[in-house]
């Protein structure tokens, strides 16, 4: 059973991973997000691996990004691809105001919730 505190939710056995990581040049660091690697794999794109299984992937509960400059980030999404349970891997897609993929640069930084059901959706 993962580390967890109960969340209160309409669904059973719902609970969230947090990942928190800044950007830079072809790169990010994950900032936290416990028993979670981040690696960038290409510009706009990001694999978050979870060292155990996380069960069942229910979808992104929120996002939110940081920056100095907050109009930097004016218009950013993020959207989750398909989990691959084999690898533990969830793939983020990171966009600007202009739907291109795009890098967060080195003082800018995304928080996501990652939903997690420990049975079948």
């Amino acid at each position: 059973m993962p580390d967890a505190y109960d969340l209160k939710t309409s669904e059973p056995e719902l609970y969230e991973k947090i990942v928190k990581f800044v950007g830079g040049t072809g790169a990010v660091t994950k900032v936290f997000g416990k028993g979670a690697t981040v690696t960038y794999i290409s510009a706009g794109i990001v694999d978050v691996t979870f060292t155990d299984n996380p069960y069942t992937f229910v979808g992104l509960g929120g996002y939110g990004f940081e920056a100095t400059t907050q109009a930097a980030l004016k218009g950013y999404s993020v959207v989750a691809g398909a989990f691959n349970a084999t690898t533990k891997t969830l793939r983020l897609n990171v966009t600007n105001n202009l739907d291109a993929l795009t890098d967060l640069a080195a003082l800018q930084s995304l928080t996501c919730r990652l939903l997690f059901k420990q049975t079948a959706v």
